[in-house]
């Protein structure tokens, strides 16, 4: 069982989610996906402590296992495709926020409050690359260049990064848009909270 601030098992879940989606953004890779977010979801309500919140925590189950149901069964670019994207967001973003309102109300900085910022960012590119492909359900045209299946968490994470490698462009005004908000708050992210949060790290002092 997973125990509070316990986010390196959190991390686990969200970077195995990441990696399967560049392996394949179809099939059973898809719904895997999904149901990691939801695994994922469990994780970080039993790391930030918010186990007590039943109903909060039963209703955000029930919509991303309606996500999960939605993305699994629908082509990537339909309508459907588009409003389980949405649930996954839904997901992500309420474990984004319990794991940062754990982290802020920790007294004293240490590697578990360091692994909880990282699971946050981690969180912050997962958020994106789901609303990236709600929108390639709901828009129509493509939104990235070159629009393949898989590309969107990619291109997420670079943004977040601000890598900056130029193989994948947004092609959709809104997109465009979307993709400046995710590389400013990237940065600011990095600038404020992690920054320090490593400047005030300071080893647990050892047992006597």
């Amino acid at each position: 069982m997973v125990g509070p601030d316990r986010f390196g098992t959190l991390l686990v879940f969200l970077l195995t989610s990441f990696l399967l989606s560049g392996i394949a953004y179809s099939g059973w890779y898809r719904i895997v996906g999904a149901s990691l977010n939801v695994v994922a979801l469990l994780a970080g309500f039993a790391a930030t402590d918010l186990r007590s919140q039943r109903v909060r925590l039963g209703m955000l189950v029930a919509i991303g296992g309606l996500g999960v149901a939605l993305v699994g069964s629908f082509p990537q670019t339909s309508i459907a495709a588009g409003v389980g994207a949405i649930a996954q967001v839904i997901v992500l973003g309420a474990v984004l926020l319990a794991v940062v309102q754990r982290v802020l109300t920790h007294e004293r900085v240490e590697l578990a409050t360091i692994l909880g910022a990282i699971a946050a960012y981690f969180l912050i590119g997962l958020v994106f690359a789901w609303i990236y492909l709600a929108l390639e359900g709901i828009i129509d045209g493509p939104i990235l260049q070159p629009a393949e299946a898989g590309l969107p968490a990619y291109y997420s994470f670079v943004v977040l990064s601000t890598l900056g490698f130029g193989d994948v462009t947004p092609v959709n005004e809104l997109v465009q848009r979307l993709t400046a908000v995710e590389a400013i708050t990237g940065q600011i992210f990095l600038a404020t909270l992690v920054a320090r949060l490593v400047s005030m790290y300071k080893p647990s002092p050892p047992a006597e």
